[in-house]
């Protein structure tokens, strides 16, 4: 009897303080709940004026089943997880993993790439390492899917900075060797493309797509240029002289020498007389020295 009267004058008393706490006891009472729902709620409680208090957070019964609902509805997408117990025995990580939406192994979860975009072939064994891990630290489809999603956003970025870098370089690039090769730029970087079209297989395209040591792209380097110039010219002396030619190269040249000869023996030609008078004789002096450096590089 004493028991039953002391609970009923603890709970009375915390009604009373739930609404004069708040000044929105009414609230409750008029849907009908009573000005003392918060204290009748925390029935049961080791410390009923504790929890009415923070029940006192909450104006109506209605916000306390919105909040659990909430609660609830977290807990079952993942967004809230209960504690690994410490100690818990392998049948309880599944469980518990089951429970809050992890995989049972790592091979069990999804890879979902970005859209537009598949995991490359070398990429499959570090994608292994990461769900491996990730499983070991208990992650969810959804927080693997966020992570692996930030990594190939990131990849992307880097790629295109450092793309954008390496056209920068090479335009810097072609633009020295405009200013240095001047009216010989076309002629020079077309020895240059010669050269690396007859190039053994492959050599072209690690030219191309390559690095030097300094991380520099090959064909950002002024000197690579240079230097396949310079080793047409070797290979090639008449390169300067008759660009682009194929086949004997020697009858070539050796033909515009007869024809050149052709006009020397007319006084009136356009080789002594008219505009082009003197363009036609240079031609006929480098015609000549082409020929000369032809014919000792094949003795």
């Amino acid at each position: 009897m004493s028991t039953q009267a002391s609970t009923g004058s603890a709970a009375s008393t915390a009604g009373s303080t739930g609404s004069a706490s708040t000044g929105a006891g009414s609230t409750g009472a008029m849907m009908g709940w009573g000005n003392d729902w918060r204290a009748r709620m925390a029935g049961g409680s080791t410390d009923i004026e504790r929890d009415v208090k923070q029940l006192e957070r909450y104006e109506s019964p209605e916000q306390v089943w919105k909040k659990a609902r909430e609660l609830e509805r977290k807990m079952s997408s993942g967004e809230l997880r209960s504690a690994l117990p410490k100690g818990a025995s392998p049948d309880e990580i599944v469980r518990w993993r089951t429970e809050n939406g992890i995989p049972a192994k790592p091979e069990d979860y999804k890879i979902t790439m970005p859209a537009g975009r598949q995991a490359p072939k070398e990429d499959d064994a570090f994608l292994k390492s990461f769900l491996k891990g990730a499983h070991e630290s208990n992650y969810t489809q959804g927080q693997v899917d966020k992570a692996i999603s930030s990594f190939y956003a990131e990849v992307d970025r880097q790629e295109q900075a450092v793309s954008t870098a390496e056209k920068a370089a090479e335009q810097a690039t072609d633009e020295k060797l405009r200013q240095e090769w001047g009216r010989d730029y076309t002629m020079n970087k077309n020895m240059a493309e010669a050269l690396l079209t007859r190039a053994p297989a492959g050599f072209r395209d690690r030219f191309m797509n390559g690095y030097l040591e300094d991380h520099t792209p090959i064909k950002a380097s002024v000197e690579a240029w240079k230097w396949l110039v310079q080793m047409e010219r070797e290979i090639n002396p008449a390169a300067t002289v008759v660009p682009g030619a194929t086949g004997d190269v020697g009858k070539t040249i050796a033909t515009e020498i007869a024809d050149l000869k052709a006009l020397m023996g007319n006084s009136n030609s356009a080789y002594w007389k008219g505009p082009k008078a003197d363009e036609m004789q240079a031609r006929y002096r480098q015609l000549l020295d082409a020929d000369s450096k032809l014919k000792a590089k094949a003795a």
